[in-house]
């Protein structure tokens, strides 16, 4: 499963096992941040410079974590725990 954050505190992205907590203990979450928040502008969130930023982060949690591609993917903008 892929997680994306993005708001006033910057940029956050999650990868973990969808099925972590059905075998038994949860995995811990591969994660990267930037502190620099996506760009806005007249139209809300700049998508091209936030994908920018978020597939090169996205695809390595996703190679580290062994997966060629996620099941899920949960975008925000109102904080990692509302995902």
């Amino acid at each position: 499963m892929l997680g994306i954050d993005s708001g006033g505190s910057g940029v956050r992205v999650a990868v973990a096992c969808a099925g972590a907590q059905l075998g038994g203990a949860a995995e811990t979450p591969l994660t990267w941040a930037s502190a620099t928040p996506a760009g806005v502008g007249d139209r809300g969130i700049d998508a091209a410079g936030l994908l920018e930023r978020v597939l090169p982060a996205a695809q390595e949690l996703l190679r580290r974590a062994g997966a060629r591609r996620p099941a899920a993917v949960c975008v925000g903008a109102a904080g990692m725990a509302s995902l």
